[in-house]
């Protein structure tokens, strides 16, 4: 006997149609609930985490270890129009030259994975002279400029009168001047020969170390010993271990993690400055977690052996259309003790910098090399007034800065400017028996002498920046939410239409 069920639903067989599309309905509204609900955020993330995470295999990882962006080194020079003048003790007369540009290149090296989620490398850069970028300037200019090498000896036994004395018989004996002429591939990279780091490396200097039959006592400076030649970045390119060993954490515990150094050559507290100025803390400068906010960011430098901070200014837009925080140096970066209490740790051998200045001796091998922003941008204006020829300072031009992604930690561009200065004090010598007196720097004045600033720039190429627009928008904007919760009604309307038609169907039969 057949059965039948007049006016109810059960008796109504279901179509092969109708349950292939409940099926989906049905599915469509679940998948979207859970993701709703949650899912999709967490998987998003795990997506996110194993790309931004430095373990080998990541995106991140590829950017990070052959840095793609175009880096470009600009240099400045600060020319001494009067030599002569100056050394008898009239202010000296700069004449800035540049840019001298160069292109920059990074690769980390002699990587080593720790099990504590950190990672060990040398960091190697590289320079190429870039000529269509310095226009009509030449590697083989020449710049008349402060002879470094006799002020840093006189510098390292300046509180030795007798010592002084001797090393005033030596300057002698091998022609030292105040200033010297050098062409900028020698100032830079290849290093020129100089009297005195000749007779170093004949008389002093045995096997690298110092001469055991001279009097103990004696404070020659590193770098009288350990160079044959000057120049700023000499033995530095290509140089794989000159930046230091560094260890770093790679974010694959937290990404709240990733980029922060842990030490910097084995250590977390550096021999350069008192504590707590010698700590190693921040990011080892190339990447920071995600989720920046509107305060600072810090970074370890190893060309100023210190960590650096730089406070939020304002958003900003690249030249790609990309969004982010721009962090600078302001007057608190470089600032003394007077200006911010504490930072009287940044004093070296009991010399502390006017502010704008950092006391770079310790860091420099011996010299009294003090680090500033270019032009004396954020320093103390007497500065200023030790030298002729100099502009006032211009945050458009002589500012640091650095443009982040905040969603993502990841850099868009950088300007990272600093200036080299020396400071120069004059040798009298104790009266009448000269004990204690330099010739060649008897009569100049005291003085902060810039020699040359630098910018390092970087800004993201548009073929990463579509990718990372592509990734800020799904994050920034609800685009999934929308799509989810259109196929949440998608589903829920199939489902609601499957059963309607259903139920009319048993409504005829």
């Amino acid at each position: 006997m057949k059965y039948t069920h007049n006016k109810g639903v059960r008796g109504t067989k279901w179509t092969c149609c109708q349950v292939v599309f409940l099926f989906l309905g049905s599915a469509s509204a679940i998948f979207a609930i859970v993701m709703l609900a949650g899912e999709y955020q967490e998987l998003f993330d795990a997506i996110l985490h194993s790309q931004m995470e430095i373990d080998g295999e990541s995106r991140a990882y590829d950017i990070w270890r052959l840095t793609p962006v175009p880096l470009f080194l600009r240099f400045y020079f600060f020319n001494i129009t009067n030599p002569e003048q100056f050394q008898q003790g009239d202010k000296p007369i700069l004449d800035e030259v540049g840019p001298y540009t160069y292109r920059e290149y990074h690769e980390k090296q002699n990587l080593t994975f720790n099990t504590n989620q950190t990672v060990t490398y040398y960091q190697q850069r590289w320079w190429v002279w870039d000529q269509e970028a310095s226009g009509n300037l030449s590697q083989d200019d020449i710049m008349v400029s402060l002879n470094t090498v006799p002020v840093s000896a006189a510098w390292s036994v300046r509180g030795n009168p007798t010592l002084l004395s001797g090393l005033n018989l030596v300057f002698q004996y091998l022609g030292e001047e105040l200033t010297v002429k050098a062409t900028v591939r020698d100032t830079l990279f290849n290093g020129y020969t100089d009297p005195l780091l000749d007779w170093m490396q004949d008389y002093v200097v045995v096997n690298g170390s110092i001469n055991p039959i001279l009097p103990p006592g004696i404070n020659f400076p590193p770098g009288l010993i350990d160079y044959d030649k000057f120049g700023w970045f000499y033995k530095r390119n290509l140089s794989v271990t000159y930046d230091g060993l560094y260890n770093m954490y790679t974010g694959q515990d937290s990404l709240d993690n990733l980029g922060k150094i842990d030490w910097w050559n084995r250590e977390q507290n550096t021999s350069f400055f008192d504590y707590p100025c010698n700590k190693v803390t921040g990011s080892a400068g190339e990447l920071w977690p995600p989720g920046l906010q509107k305060d600072f960011v810090e970074f370890y430098s190893s060309d100023l052996c210190m960590s650096v901070t730089l406070f939020y200014k304002e958003e900003v837009t690249d030249a790609n259309g990309l969004p982010g925080y721009r962090y600078w140096a302001t007057n608190h970066t470089f600032a003394n003790g007077s200006v911010i209490p504490g930072n009287e740790c940044y004093c070296v051998k009991n010399t502390c910098a006017p502010t704008g200045l950092l006391n770079a001796e310790s860091c420099r091998m011996g010299a009294p090399a003090f680090i500033s922003f270019p032009h004396f941008y954020n320093a103390d204006p007497f500065l200023m007034d030790g030298v002729e020829g100099l502009t006032p300072a211009d945050p458009d031009q002589h500012a640091f800065y650095m443009d982040l992604i905040p969603e993502v930690g990841t850099p868009m561009q950088v300007a990272a400017r600093m200036q080299i200065n020396m400071h120069v004090i004059p040798y009298k010598g104790k009266p009448f028996v000269h004990l204690g007196k330099i010739d060649i720097l008897s009569e100049v004045s005291e003085v902060y002498l810039p020699l040359l600033w630098f910018e390092e720039t970087a800004a993201m190429p548009p073929d990463l920046a579509k990718q990372l627009k592509a990734l800020l928008f799904i994050m920034n904007t609800p685009t999934v939410t929308i799509i989810l919760s259109v196929i949440l009604a998608l589903g829920l309307l199939t489902v609601a239409i499957i059963f309607a038609i259903h139920w009319r169907r048993s409504k005829r039969n």
